[in-house]
Protein backbone atom coordinates (compact mmCIF):
# COMPACT_ATOMS: atom_id res chain seq x y z
CA UNK A 1 0.00 0.00 0.00
CA UNK A 2 1.21 3.49 -0.84
CA UNK A 3 0.20 7.12 -0.81
CA UNK A 4 1.09 8.94 -4.03
CA UNK A 5 0.97 12.64 -4.91
CA UNK A 6 1.77 14.68 -8.02
CA UNK A 7 1.78 18.41 -8.70
CA UNK A 8 2.13 20.97 -11.49
CA UNK A 9 2.57 24.53 -10.24
CA UNK A 10 2.99 27.96 -11.78
CA UNK A 11 5.61 28.63 -9.09
CA UNK A 12 8.10 26.40 -7.27
CA UNK A 13 6.20 23.24 -6.33
CA UNK A 14 8.48 21.58 -3.79
CA UNK A 15 6.99 22.93 -0.54
CA UNK A 16 3.44 21.94 -1.49
CA UNK A 17 4.79 18.64 -2.82
CA UNK A 18 6.43 17.42 0.38
CA UNK A 19 3.59 18.64 2.57
CA UNK A 20 1.04 17.02 0.27
CA UNK A 21 2.82 13.69 0.54
CA UNK A 22 3.11 14.05 4.32
CA UNK A 23 -0.70 14.05 4.64
CA UNK A 24 -0.65 10.54 3.15
CA UNK A 25 1.79 9.10 5.71
CA UNK A 26 -0.92 6.78 7.12
CA UNK A 27 -0.78 4.81 3.85
CA UNK A 28 2.81 3.65 4.36
CA UNK A 29 5.78 4.08 6.68
CA UNK A 30 8.45 1.79 5.22
CA UNK A 31 9.77 4.01 2.39
CA UNK A 32 9.36 7.60 1.25
CA UNK A 33 10.63 9.74 -1.59
CA UNK A 34 10.09 12.54 -4.08
CA UNK A 35 11.24 13.67 -7.52
CA UNK A 36 11.14 17.09 -9.21
CA UNK A 37 11.79 18.25 -12.76
CA UNK A 38 14.08 21.30 -12.69
CA UNK A 39 15.12 23.48 -15.62
CA UNK A 40 17.93 21.19 -16.74
CA UNK A 41 17.48 17.82 -15.02
CA UNK A 42 15.33 15.65 -12.77
CA UNK A 43 16.34 15.32 -9.13
CA UNK A 44 15.04 12.87 -6.58
CA UNK A 45 15.45 11.53 -3.05
CA UNK A 46 14.31 8.25 -1.49
CA UNK A 47 14.75 6.79 2.00
CA UNK A 48 13.64 4.00 4.26
CA UNK A 49 11.32 5.30 7.00
CA UNK A 50 8.84 8.14 7.50
CA UNK A 51 8.86 11.23 5.34
CA UNK A 52 9.34 13.92 8.00
CA UNK A 53 11.99 11.87 9.81
CA UNK A 54 14.09 11.20 6.73
CA UNK A 55 13.62 14.21 4.46
CA UNK A 56 14.67 17.74 5.34
CA UNK A 57 11.75 19.88 4.20
CA UNK A 58 13.75 23.10 4.32
CA UNK A 59 16.40 21.68 1.98
CA UNK A 60 13.78 20.32 -0.41
CA UNK A 61 12.15 23.77 -0.65
CA UNK A 62 15.43 25.07 -2.10
CA UNK A 63 15.05 22.77 -5.11
CA UNK A 64 13.52 24.83 -7.94
CA UNK A 65 10.96 23.03 -10.08
CA UNK A 66 7.34 23.32 -11.19
CA UNK A 67 6.53 19.62 -11.62
CA UNK A 68 7.00 16.90 -9.03
CA UNK A 69 5.74 13.73 -7.41
CA UNK A 70 6.13 12.02 -4.07
CA UNK A 71 5.30 8.79 -2.26
CA UNK A 72 5.06 7.03 1.07
CA UNK A 73 5.04 3.25 0.86
CA UNK A 74 4.57 0.18 3.04
CA UNK A 75 5.90 -2.03 0.24
CA UNK A 76 8.86 -1.36 -2.03
CA UNK A 77 11.23 1.60 -2.32
CA UNK A 78 9.91 4.44 -4.48
CA UNK A 79 10.09 6.45 -6.69
CA UNK A 80 11.90 4.62 -9.48
CA UNK A 81 13.24 6.09 -12.73
CA UNK A 82 13.45 4.86 -16.30
CA UNK A 83 15.15 6.27 -19.41
CA UNK A 84 13.84 5.23 -22.81
CA UNK A 85 13.32 6.58 -26.31
CA UNK A 86 10.29 8.37 -24.90
CA UNK A 87 12.47 10.26 -22.43
CA UNK A 88 13.21 10.06 -18.74
CA UNK A 89 10.42 9.55 -16.22
CA UNK A 90 9.89 8.83 -12.54
CA UNK A 91 7.15 6.51 -11.33
CA UNK A 92 5.21 6.13 -8.07
CA UNK A 93 2.57 3.47 -7.68
CA UNK A 94 -0.10 2.12 -5.33
CA UNK A 95 -1.41 -1.37 -5.92
CA UNK A 96 -0.46 -4.98 -6.38
CA UNK A 97 0.60 -7.08 -9.36
CA UNK A 98 -0.53 -10.64 -8.80
CA UNK A 99 1.44 -13.06 -10.93
CA UNK A 100 4.48 -10.77 -10.84
CA UNK A 101 6.82 -13.75 -11.23
CA UNK A 102 5.20 -14.71 -14.52
CA UNK A 103 5.35 -11.12 -15.76
CA UNK A 104 9.05 -10.96 -14.88
CA UNK A 105 9.71 -14.12 -16.88
CA UNK A 106 7.77 -12.73 -19.84
CA UNK A 107 9.80 -9.51 -19.78
CA UNK A 108 13.08 -11.44 -19.58
CA UNK A 109 12.02 -13.53 -22.58
CA UNK A 110 11.28 -10.31 -24.46
CA UNK A 111 14.87 -9.13 -23.91
CA UNK A 112 14.52 -6.92 -20.84
CA UNK A 113 17.15 -7.08 -18.11
CA UNK A 114 17.10 -6.31 -14.39
CA UNK A 115 20.39 -5.24 -12.86
CA UNK A 116 21.61 -4.07 -9.48
CA UNK A 117 19.18 -6.04 -7.30
CA UNK A 118 20.34 -7.79 -4.15
CA UNK A 119 17.91 -10.66 -4.78
CA UNK A 120 17.38 -11.14 -8.55
CA UNK A 121 14.58 -13.61 -7.86
CA UNK A 122 12.47 -10.75 -6.51
CA UNK A 123 11.84 -7.77 -8.75
CA UNK A 124 9.45 -5.18 -7.26
CA UNK A 125 6.12 -4.51 -8.94
CA UNK A 126 7.00 -0.91 -9.71
CA UNK A 127 10.13 -1.99 -11.58
CA UNK A 128 8.09 -4.38 -13.73
CA UNK A 129 5.60 -1.61 -14.44
CA UNK A 130 8.41 0.80 -15.26
CA UNK A 131 9.81 -1.59 -17.89
CA UNK A 132 6.45 -1.84 -19.64
CA UNK A 133 6.00 1.94 -19.65
CA UNK A 134 9.54 2.52 -20.89
CA UNK A 135 8.96 0.17 -23.82
CA UNK A 136 5.67 1.65 -24.99
CA UNK A 137 5.58 5.21 -23.64
CA UNK A 138 3.18 6.55 -21.00
CA UNK A 139 -0.22 6.16 -22.71
CA UNK A 140 0.36 3.00 -24.75
CA UNK A 141 2.40 1.60 -21.86
CA UNK A 142 -0.43 2.06 -19.35
CA UNK A 143 -2.86 0.45 -21.79
CA UNK A 144 -0.45 -2.45 -22.27
CA UNK A 145 0.00 -2.68 -18.50
CA UNK A 146 -3.76 -3.08 -18.02
CA UNK A 147 -3.76 -5.96 -20.49
CA UNK A 148 -0.75 -7.76 -18.98
CA UNK A 149 -1.26 -7.63 -15.24
CA UNK A 150 -3.67 -9.10 -12.77
CA UNK A 151 -4.36 -6.98 -9.73
CA UNK A 152 -5.08 -3.26 -9.59
CA UNK A 153 -3.22 0.04 -9.46
CA UNK A 154 -3.07 3.78 -9.39
CA UNK A 155 0.12 5.41 -10.64
CA UNK A 156 1.71 8.78 -11.30
CA UNK A 157 4.51 9.55 -13.77
CA UNK A 158 6.76 12.60 -13.72
CA UNK A 159 7.77 13.52 -17.27
CA UNK A 160 9.23 16.64 -18.85
CA UNK A 161 5.81 17.39 -20.35
CA UNK A 162 3.94 17.21 -17.04
CA UNK A 163 2.37 14.70 -14.68
CA UNK A 164 0.63 11.62 -16.08
CA UNK A 165 -1.82 9.94 -13.68
CA UNK A 166 -3.69 6.71 -14.30
CA UNK A 167 -6.10 4.48 -12.43
CA UNK A 168 -6.84 0.81 -12.96
CA UNK A 169 -10.13 -0.94 -12.22
CA UNK A 170 -11.07 1.30 -9.29
CA UNK A 171 -9.81 -0.31 -6.10
CA UNK A 172 -6.98 2.17 -5.68
CA UNK A 173 -8.23 5.76 -5.34
CA UNK A 174 -6.83 8.75 -7.18
CA UNK A 175 -8.28 12.24 -6.99
CA UNK A 176 -7.63 15.53 -8.78
CA UNK A 177 -7.39 18.87 -6.97
CA UNK A 178 -6.74 22.50 -7.74
CA UNK A 179 -5.11 25.32 -5.79
CA UNK A 180 -4.65 28.99 -6.54
CA UNK A 181 -1.71 28.37 -8.84
CA UNK A 182 -1.33 24.61 -9.06
CA UNK A 183 -2.97 21.37 -10.19
CA UNK A 184 -2.53 18.21 -8.14
CA UNK A 185 -3.37 14.52 -8.00
CA UNK A 186 -3.38 12.45 -4.84
CA UNK A 187 -4.35 9.08 -3.40
CA UNK A 188 -6.62 10.96 -0.99
CA UNK A 189 -8.23 14.36 -0.70
CA UNK A 190 -7.10 14.81 2.93
CA UNK A 191 -3.90 16.27 1.42
CA UNK A 192 -5.80 19.25 -0.05
CA UNK A 193 -7.53 21.49 2.53
CA UNK A 194 -4.54 22.67 4.57
CA UNK A 195 -2.65 23.48 1.37
CA UNK A 196 -5.47 25.68 0.04
CA UNK A 197 -6.55 23.14 -2.57
CA UNK A 198 -10.02 21.90 -3.47
CA UNK A 199 -11.31 18.71 -5.02
CA UNK A 200 -11.93 18.82 -8.75
CA UNK A 201 -12.99 15.21 -9.32
CA UNK A 202 -11.85 11.61 -9.03
CA UNK A 203 -9.73 10.06 -11.75
CA UNK A 204 -12.13 7.61 -13.36
CA UNK A 205 -11.28 3.91 -13.41
CA UNK A 206 -9.41 3.31 -16.67
CA UNK A 207 -8.63 6.99 -17.20
CA UNK A 208 -5.20 8.38 -18.13
CA UNK A 209 -4.83 12.09 -17.31
CA UNK A 210 -2.16 14.64 -18.24
CA UNK A 211 -1.58 17.46 -15.75
CA UNK A 212 0.31 20.53 -16.97
CA UNK A 213 -0.06 24.30 -17.20
CA UNK A 214 -3.34 23.84 -19.09
CA UNK A 215 -4.86 21.92 -16.19
CA UNK A 216 -6.29 18.40 -16.54
CA UNK A 217 -6.59 16.65 -19.90
CA UNK A 218 -7.84 13.10 -20.43
CA UNK A 219 -5.36 11.41 -22.74
CA UNK A 220 -7.29 8.16 -22.98
CA UNK A 221 -10.20 6.33 -21.34
CA UNK A 222 -9.56 2.59 -21.21
CA UNK A 223 -12.51 0.21 -21.22
CA UNK A 224 -11.62 -1.77 -18.10
CA UNK A 225 -14.12 -4.24 -16.69
CA UNK A 226 -15.37 -5.00 -14.17
CA UNK A 227 -15.09 -1.71 -12.27
CA UNK A 228 -14.72 -2.40 -8.55
CA UNK A 229 -14.31 0.31 -5.93
CA UNK A 230 -11.97 -0.26 -2.99
CA UNK A 231 -14.42 -0.83 -0.12
CA UNK A 232 -11.66 -1.20 2.45
CA UNK A 233 -10.61 2.39 1.75
CA UNK A 234 -13.80 3.59 3.46
CA UNK A 235 -13.68 0.84 6.08
CA UNK A 236 -10.09 1.36 7.24
CA UNK A 237 -7.36 2.62 4.92
CA UNK A 238 -8.32 6.20 4.13
CA UNK A 239 -8.04 9.16 6.48
CA UNK A 240 -11.39 10.16 8.01
CA UNK A 241 -11.14 13.60 6.40
CA UNK A 242 -10.90 12.16 2.88
CA UNK A 243 -13.60 11.85 0.25
CA UNK A 244 -13.13 8.73 -1.85
CA UNK A 245 -15.14 8.39 -5.07
CA UNK A 246 -17.62 10.97 -3.84
CA UNK A 247 -18.11 9.32 -0.44
CA UNK A 248 -17.01 10.97 2.82
CA UNK A 249 -14.97 8.44 4.79
CA UNK A 250 -16.14 9.84 8.15
CA UNK A 251 -19.80 9.83 7.10
CA UNK A 252 -19.47 6.26 5.79
CA UNK A 253 -18.16 5.10 9.17
CA UNK A 254 -20.84 7.07 11.06
CA UNK A 255 -23.54 5.39 8.96
CA UNK A 256 -22.11 1.92 9.56
CA UNK A 257 -21.94 2.62 13.30
CA UNK A 258 -25.62 3.61 13.32
CA UNK A 259 -26.54 0.44 11.40
CA UNK A 260 -24.62 -1.67 13.93
CA UNK A 261 -26.46 0.00 16.81
CA UNK A 262 -29.82 -0.79 15.25
CA UNK A 263 -28.98 -4.38 14.32
CA UNK A 264 -27.03 -5.37 17.44
CA UNK A 265 -28.50 -3.52 20.45
CA UNK A 266 -27.03 -4.29 23.88
CA UNK A 267 -27.32 -2.77 27.35
CA UNK A 268 -24.05 -0.98 28.02
CA UNK A 269 -22.63 1.97 29.91
CA UNK A 270 -20.45 3.40 27.15
CA UNK A 271 -19.31 3.11 23.55
CA UNK A 272 -15.62 3.52 22.78
CA UNK A 273 -13.36 2.88 19.81
CA UNK A 274 -10.11 1.22 18.95
CA UNK A 275 -8.46 4.42 17.69
CA UNK A 276 -8.11 5.85 15.24
CA UNK A 277 -10.09 4.13 12.48
CA UNK A 278 -12.75 2.92 14.94
CA UNK A 279 -13.75 6.45 15.98
CA UNK A 280 -16.31 7.08 13.22
CA UNK A 281 -18.11 3.82 14.01
CA UNK A 282 -18.27 4.68 17.73
CA UNK A 283 -19.73 8.13 17.00
CA UNK A 284 -22.40 6.63 14.74
CA UNK A 285 -23.22 3.87 17.23
CA UNK A 286 -23.48 6.28 20.16
CA UNK A 287 -25.64 8.78 18.27
CA UNK A 288 -28.07 6.06 17.17
CA UNK A 289 -28.22 4.14 20.46
CA UNK A 290 -28.07 7.02 22.92
CA UNK A 291 -25.28 5.28 24.83
CA UNK A 292 -22.53 7.77 25.77
CA UNK A 293 -19.41 7.88 23.63
CA UNK A 294 -16.47 7.88 26.04
CA UNK A 295 -12.84 7.43 25.09
CA UNK A 296 -11.26 4.61 27.13
CA UNK A 297 -8.15 4.12 24.98
CA UNK A 298 -5.81 6.96 24.07
CA UNK A 299 -3.62 6.46 21.03
CA UNK A 300 0.01 7.33 21.67
CA UNK A 301 0.70 10.14 19.22
CA UNK A 302 4.02 8.76 17.98
CA UNK A 303 2.84 5.21 17.25
CA UNK A 304 2.32 3.87 13.73
CA UNK A 305 -0.62 2.00 12.26
CA UNK A 306 -0.24 -1.59 13.43
CA UNK A 307 -2.04 -3.07 10.40
CA UNK A 308 0.56 -1.74 7.94
CA UNK A 309 3.58 -3.20 9.74
CA UNK A 310 5.53 -5.78 7.76
CA UNK A 311 5.50 -8.81 10.08
CA UNK A 312 3.16 -10.32 12.67
CA UNK A 313 5.65 -9.60 15.45
CA UNK A 314 5.91 -5.94 14.40
CA UNK A 315 2.10 -5.66 14.28
CA UNK A 316 1.76 -7.12 17.79
CA UNK A 317 4.43 -4.84 19.23
CA UNK A 318 2.95 -1.75 17.59
CA UNK A 319 -0.56 -2.63 18.80
CA UNK A 320 0.61 -2.92 22.41
CA UNK A 321 2.61 0.29 22.15
CA UNK A 322 0.01 2.49 20.52
CA UNK A 323 -3.00 2.18 22.89
CA UNK A 324 -3.01 3.44 26.47
CA UNK A 325 -6.10 2.47 28.54
CA UNK A 326 -7.78 4.81 31.05
CA UNK A 327 -8.59 2.45 33.99
CA UNK A 328 -10.85 4.86 35.90
CA UNK A 329 -13.28 4.98 32.96
CA UNK A 330 -13.22 1.19 32.48
CA UNK A 331 -13.72 -0.24 35.98
CA UNK A 332 -17.21 -1.56 36.63
CA UNK A 333 -18.48 -0.68 33.14
CA UNK A 334 -20.25 -2.63 30.42
CA UNK A 335 -18.35 -1.57 27.33
CA UNK A 336 -18.99 -1.62 23.58
CA UNK A 337 -15.83 -1.28 21.53
CA UNK A 338 -15.94 -0.47 17.83
CA UNK A 339 -13.26 -1.35 15.31
CA UNK A 340 -12.97 -1.25 11.55
CA UNK A 341 -12.26 -4.96 11.04
CA UNK A 342 -10.91 -8.17 12.53
CA UNK A 343 -8.15 -9.51 10.31
CA UNK A 344 -5.72 -11.60 12.33
CA UNK A 345 -7.39 -11.08 15.72
CA UNK A 346 -4.11 -11.06 17.61
CA UNK A 347 -4.46 -7.55 18.98
CA UNK A 348 -8.05 -8.00 20.17
CA UNK A 349 -7.35 -11.34 21.86
CA UNK A 350 -3.96 -10.61 23.41
CA UNK A 351 -4.15 -6.87 24.02
CA UNK A 352 -7.50 -5.07 23.84
CA UNK A 353 -9.90 -7.45 25.62
CA UNK A 354 -7.49 -8.67 28.34
CA UNK A 355 -6.52 -5.12 29.26
CA UNK A 356 -10.15 -4.08 29.54
CA UNK A 357 -10.97 -7.08 31.72
CA UNK A 358 -7.85 -6.52 33.84
CA UNK A 359 -8.95 -2.91 34.36
CA UNK A 360 -12.28 -4.11 35.75
CA UNK A 361 -14.65 -4.06 32.78
CA UNK A 362 -17.79 -6.08 33.56
CA UNK A 363 -18.58 -6.86 29.92
CA UNK A 364 -16.86 -6.23 26.59
CA UNK A 365 -18.93 -6.26 23.39
CA UNK A 366 -17.44 -5.66 19.93
CA UNK A 367 -19.11 -4.06 16.93
CA UNK A 368 -17.12 -4.32 13.70
CA UNK A 369 -17.41 -1.98 10.72
CA UNK A 370 -17.28 -4.64 7.99
CA UNK A 371 -18.09 -8.32 7.52
CA UNK A 372 -15.81 -11.01 8.93
CA UNK A 373 -12.74 -11.28 6.70
CA UNK A 374 -12.36 -14.69 5.09
CA UNK A 375 -9.65 -14.23 2.45
CA UNK A 376 -6.44 -12.35 1.65
CA UNK A 377 -6.49 -9.20 -0.42
CA UNK A 378 -5.16 -9.75 -3.94
CA UNK A 379 -5.08 -6.02 -4.62
CA UNK A 380 -2.88 -4.79 -1.75
CA UNK A 381 0.11 -6.16 0.10
CA UNK A 382 -0.60 -6.11 3.83
CA UNK A 383 -2.59 -9.33 4.12
CA UNK A 384 -0.56 -11.52 1.80
CA UNK A 385 -1.81 -15.01 2.66
CA UNK A 386 -5.27 -16.43 3.32
CA UNK A 387 -3.75 -18.36 6.21
CA UNK A 388 -3.09 -15.07 8.05
CA UNK A 389 -6.83 -14.43 8.38
CA UNK A 390 -8.14 -15.39 11.84
CA UNK A 391 -11.25 -17.17 10.54
CA UNK A 392 -9.12 -19.38 8.28
CA UNK A 393 -6.09 -19.78 10.53
CA UNK A 394 -8.15 -21.08 13.47
CA UNK A 395 -10.46 -23.21 11.33
CA UNK A 396 -13.56 -21.38 12.57
CA UNK A 397 -17.10 -22.19 11.49
CA UNK A 398 -19.02 -19.04 12.37
CA UNK A 399 -18.94 -15.67 14.11
CA UNK A 400 -19.70 -17.25 17.50
CA UNK A 401 -16.34 -19.05 17.25
CA UNK A 402 -14.70 -15.64 16.78
CA UNK A 403 -16.49 -14.24 19.85
CA UNK A 404 -15.32 -17.11 22.05
CA UNK A 405 -11.74 -17.03 20.76
CA UNK A 406 -11.43 -13.29 21.39
CA UNK A 407 -12.96 -13.52 24.88
CA UNK A 408 -15.87 -11.18 24.07
CA UNK A 409 -19.36 -11.15 25.57
CA UNK A 410 -20.89 -10.49 22.14
CA UNK A 411 -19.82 -9.50 18.65
CA UNK A 412 -21.60 -8.00 15.67
CA UNK A 413 -20.32 -7.44 12.13
CA UNK A 414 -21.59 -5.13 9.41
CA UNK A 415 -23.06 -6.95 6.43
CA UNK A 416 -22.16 -6.52 2.75
CA UNK A 417 -25.45 -4.72 2.10
CA UNK A 418 -24.53 -2.26 4.87
CA UNK A 419 -21.37 -1.33 2.98
CA UNK A 420 -23.45 -0.69 -0.13
CA UNK A 421 -25.97 1.38 1.81
CA UNK A 422 -23.34 3.53 3.54
CA UNK A 423 -21.37 4.15 0.32
CA UNK A 424 -24.32 4.69 -1.97
CA UNK A 425 -22.83 2.14 -4.38
CA UNK A 426 -24.38 -1.11 -5.54
CA UNK A 427 -22.97 -4.41 -4.29
CA UNK A 428 -21.84 -5.12 -7.84
CA UNK A 429 -19.67 -1.98 -7.82
CA UNK A 430 -17.86 -2.88 -4.58
CA UNK A 431 -14.80 -5.07 -4.25
CA UNK A 432 -15.79 -7.69 -1.66
CA UNK A 433 -13.16 -10.34 -2.37
CA UNK A 434 -11.56 -10.27 1.10
CA UNK A 435 -14.95 -11.18 2.55
CA UNK A 436 -15.15 -14.20 0.26
CA UNK A 437 -17.80 -12.65 -1.99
Amino acid sequence: MSGIFGIYSEKNCTEDLVWGVSYLQHRGQKFCGWAVSTDNRMVYETHGGKLREKINFEEVKNVEGKIGLGVVSSGDRQPISELSKFGEFFLVYDGNVTGAKGLKEDLLNEGHSFTGYYDPSYIPDNVLIGKILALKGPVDGIEQLSKRIKGDYSLILLTREGIVAARGWGRKPLILGKGKDNYVVSSESCAFPNLGMKIERDVKPGEIVLINKEGFKTLKQLDLKPIKYGTFEWVYTANSASIIDGVSVEEFRNKIGAILAKRYPVDADLVSEIPNSGIGYAVGYANRSGIPHIRIFVKYDYADRSFTQGTEKEREEEAKRKLIPIPSLIKGKRIIITDDSIVRGTQTRESHVPRLKDAGALEVHARIGCPLLRDKCSYGKTTKKKEEILFVKMGMSNEDDVKKYLGLDSIGFALPEDLASASGKSLEELCLSCWGI
